[in-house]
């Protein structure tokens, strides 16, 4: 029996809940185009869940009836469509039922989405020990969705891309920093002053004391959602509802002409690792919680308390020291948290900071940078 044309109207219902690409999974090629040549044109096949015929790819004595259903409808490039129907024990009906649905719903989902609800992504990286950090602008751009998609193809980075240097090298700090401070200057600044940028999500990893360093760049005057990476579940997304955080300050016994913060979240730091190498007469306070371990920030609550607690310990230190008096930092904490706490650091008003990092390769903290 002939096989039933497929209905212009069909067709076009097709091609725009697919947005013109390819719905195998992972595929997502736009089928307009040729991707080698770029010339325009139809390079899209409509390929059929349950085969066009009884004897076909996945067909079944329903065969006939559902050669024009939308539902048993796939658009696809011509290598995916080869590919299903020559390996057909591979892709049964349900899985490719499951890839059409997964596909039409993400551009539904996206195309949902308001025009002033774009984001900017920013990256920062810098190697910490032997990890290399990789950021793909495609991978992190699902993690804007669904309240954000990104407001151009392509994200503002500010890292040294390739950066040959370790974060034991004497001169690592001072190369990262510079780096920092001049592509921040030159790649995301103009932008901020033009008004060109309504939100920015941001994603780092590098050293503490660069992550503090880029929170006093942003501040908090910027609208920023800093994505966290948390390793279990694996995702760049904090929740937005559930935990809470009991945050601690100790406060020293003793007030010293020196003073220092321990920043115990994700590592207990003792205090005779700073008093070893700021001297007995200094006065430390410890911010921390019931059970520091690296992975304990979850939830956009937990960020926010933090941010409150560390204004509010910014302060308290203040009244007891003159504003011209250093603050050493000696940071254990999550990425998110390192940033947050440069933003909410007050050029005009606040401390200096002197940020202190820790290598074992270096025998413990030292000093790394110097926020006035």
């Amino acid at each position: 029996m002939a096989r039933k044309p497929i209905p212009e109207k069909i067709k076009l219902e097709l091609w725009i809940k697919s947005a013109g690409r390819c719905e195998f999974s992972g595929c997502n090629e736009p089928v307009w185009y040729n991707g080698l040549t770029l010339s325009d044109g139809n390079f899209a096949e409509v390929a059929h869940i349950i085969g066009a015929s009884q004897d076909g790819p996945r067909g079944n004595k329903d065969s006939e009836d559902l050669q024009q259903e939308f539902s048993n409808l796939m658009l696809l490039c011509r290598k995916c469509h080869k590919e299903i129907d020559d390996n057909e024990d591979k892709y049964p009906a349900d899985l490719l039922r499951t890839w059409k649905k997964e596909h039409e719903d993400r551009i539904s989902l996206i195309t949902s989405i308001k025009q002033n609800h774009h984001s900017h992504i920013v990256t920062y990286k810098a190697n910490v020990g032997q990890h290399s950090p990789t950021f793909d602008f495609k991978y992190l751009a699902n993690y804007l969705l669904p309240n954000y998609y990104p407001a151009q193809t392509i994200d503002v980075q500010l890292g040294l891309e390739d950066s040959p240097f370790r974060d034991k090298d004497d001169f690592f700090f001072e190369v990262e920093l510079k780096a920092l401070e001049t592509n921040f200057a030159q790649r995301l600044a103009p932008l901020l002053s033009q008004n060109q940028i309504n939100h920015i999500s941001l994603f780092a990893f590098a050293p503490m004391p660069l992550l503090i360093k880029l929170g006093t760049l942003l501040n908090d005057i910027h609208n920023v959602e800093i994505h966290q990476p948390v390793r279990n579940p694996k995702t760049w997304n904090l929740l937005n509802n559930g935990l809470s955080e009991n945050y601690q300050i100790i406060e020293p016994d003793k007030i010293y002409d020196k003073v220092a913060l321990n920043i115990s979240l994700s590592a207990n730091i003792e205090n005779n690792r700073i008093t070893n190498i700021l001297g007995e007469d200094c006065s430390i306070y410890t911010l921390t919680i019931d059970k520091p371990f690296n992975d304990f920030l979850k939830t956009k609550e937990q960020l926010n308390e933090f941010s409150r607690i560390i204004r509010t310990l910014f302060n308290q230190i203040k009244l007891k020291y003159s504003s011209a008096t250093p603050l050493s930092i000696f940071p254990a904490m999550p990425i998110a948290t390192a940033i947050e706490l440069g933003r909410c650091w007050m050029p005009k008003a606040d401390m200096p900071l002197i940020v202190y990092d820790e290598n074992k390769i270096n025998s413990g903290f030292f000093k790394t940078l110097e926020i006035k």
